[in-house]
């Protein structure tokens, strides 16, 4: 999952490289710095989620019930890139047309947010299940 969201992270500093060679969409750079700052965040958190879990959990099925949890959150969360995907696909074909690109950038800028969200929720039940 880290991997396709580095990809997004690259095809959004495309974008933004697009946007700052089109003096008309200027207006758009700051919100592409923003939406760009979000990804990274979202995609470091995701890459560093399951540091130090691994090897701490005695087999009890207390633990099994909070790793299934976990599981289910990872699929919520597959569900969640793909949309975070979907946004960055609309947005770069609004960006390279000549719609109004600005709320596409809002609904970008939402989904990440639903992604940083959601892996809070994970760290929660996570933490849980190592105390």
């Amino acid at each position: 999952m880290t991997s396709k969201l580095k990809e997004s992270h690259d095809q959004l500093e495309q974008l933004k490289m697009q946007i700052s060679m089109d003096i008309s969409k200027m207006d758009l750079l700051t919100d592409a710095e923003q939406t760009t700052a979000l990804l990274t965040k979202v995609r470091d958190r995701l890459r560093w989620a399951n540091q130090g879990f691994a090897g701490t959990l005695m087999g009890s099925s207390e633990e099994t019930e909070a790793i299934q949890a976990v599981e289910k959150f990872d699929q919520d969360l597959e569900g969640l890139r793909v949309n975070v995907h979907t946004q960055l696909q609309n947005l770069a074909t609004s960006v390279l047309g000549s719609e109004n690109p600005k709320p596409l950038f809002f609904q970008l800028m939402t989904a990440l947010r639903q992604m940083d969200s959601h892996l809070n929720e994970r760290e929660n039940l996570i933490r849980k299940l190592l105390h």
